[in-house]
């Protein structure tokens, strides 16, 4: 009895191996590949885009290329117009064959647009300076009629604040959850939406009084945000803005922030003005311009010197804030802990 039961294990054990063989088995072994461009390649927007298949054993009939949903039928290779994509950053092309042999291959390459002209350099000059407050961490900032709107962050000290902009007198202010650390703010539809930073969780608040009204989710981090004609752009501390629902804050599209050298991570702060965004990157003293169709920075303003810091021995964060006035066609920049905001005219 002892004997077979032996040979029953050894069986058992054999055919588990088996198994085990078939399900490890090696991928199938393509036919044909895309030479051309090459994997993770970076193509100019003045280029364009040379894309060849070969095979290595059977002829192939004929190809079928997939770009932003077009389509395009070819033999061996194809050039396409980069103007095609529509947009900067990462892409993805599909390749479907057709071989001699009655079989099809799907193929699939990822390059890189990035833009050729150079971000042009804008000059400003300051129209007035602003007291503010130096305990506010500036996260969001925004003019609502002729007051300015202010979310500060830090987990136990974040707060949403309403303020005469030139007056400074506090009109109305509300502390967010210990739990939660504030970050940007956008007005939509008479209400008051703000990001958290890893929470996973938005709030919005009627913009009158600061009742909070309602939350929402998503799944990046939360860093800027700003109102778009019906949407809300938002970005997440990487090089995308994510275009949003308001109401289900669903992603409806997605810009890659890209110039001449390449993607732009820590996007930051947004703001939309005439039709163009403009943002903070974390830990620079730069505003960028971008294209909200194409992703590409159009131009920037270098802040460098706007605030001197070596004068303060307190402590002193990055900028961060940008507020459109439209009454006077300025722009309101501050930072982290900053003891003045700027009211700046570009003037080229």
């Amino acid at each position: 009895m002892k004997f077979n039961i032996f040979i029953l294990i050894i069986t058992f054990l054999q055919i588990s191996c088996d198994n085990k063989n078939q399900n490890q088995s090696a991928r199938i072994k393509l036919e044909t590949r895309i030479s051309s461009p090459l994997s993770n390649s970076i193509i100019r927007d003045t280029d364009s885009i040379k894309i060849e298949v070969k095979s290595n054993t059977e002829k192939i009939l004929k190809s079928r290329l997939i770009i932003n949903l077009d389509t395009f039928y070819f033999n061996d290779k194809i050039s396409i117009a980069s103007n095609r994509l529509g947009k900067y950053g990462k892409q993805k092309i599909v390749v479907q064959n057709e071989l001699k042999n009655k079989k099809d291959e799907t193929l699939h390459k990822t390059f890189y647009l990035y833009p050729s002209q150079k971000p042009k350099e804008l000059e400003y000059e300051i129209i007035k300076i602003i007291p503010h407050d130096k305990n506010s961490y500036t996260q969001g900032l925004l003019i609502d009629k002729e007051n300015i709107i202010e979310s500060s962050g830090q987990y136990g000290k974040s707060f949403i604040r309403k303020s005469k902009l030139y007056g400074n007198q506090v009109i109305n202010q509300v502390d967010i959850d210990d739990n939660f650390f504030a970050e940007g703010i956008s007005i939509y539809n008479n209400k008051l939406y703000m990001l958290t930073w890893k929470s996973n969780k938005g709030l919005i608040y009627d913009l009158d009084s600061f009742k909070k009204i309602g939350d929402f989710e998503y799944q990046t981090e939360g860093w800027g945000l700003s109102t778009y004609e019906d949407k809300l752009l938002m970005s997440d501390g990487t090089e995308k803005i994510y275009f949003r629902d308001p109401e289900s804050f669903k992603i409806l599209n997605m810009i890659e922030v890209y110039d001449d050298n390449g993607k732009i991570e820590n996007i930051n702060e947004l703001e939309i003005i005439n039709g163009k965004l403009f943002c903070n990157v974390y830990g620079e003293d730069i505003i960028l311009i971008i294209d909200l169709k194409t992703g590409r920075v159009e131009s920037k303003i270098n802040l460098e010197n706007l605030f001197t810091r070596k004068n303060y021995n307190n402590k002193i964060d990055v900028l961060n804030g940008i507020a459109y006035n439209k009454i006077n066609n300025s722009i309101i920049v501050t930072g982290k802990w900053w003891p003045s905001m700027y009211e700046i005219k570009i003037i080229n």
